[in-house]
């Protein structure tokens, strides 16, 4: 499985030091949070947190 993300400078701009909320539709192995959470992290999330709406 590949899953592939990316951030632009502007969405860093409006990232950066800023608590974000990810929304999956169905939790499996939690994989594509944990990729989103590094890479927001690495464009200066304060928080990151996950919310899926199924299991």
């Amino acid at each position: 499985m590949i899953i592939s993300f990316q951030v632009s400078e502007l969405q860093k701009n409006l990232i950066k030091d800023t608590p974000v909320l990810i929304v999956d539709d169905v939790y499996t192995t939690g994989t594509t949070i944990r990729h989103a959470a590094a890479l927001l992290y690495q464009a200066g999330a304060t928080d990151v947190k996950g919310l899926t709406l199924a299991r």
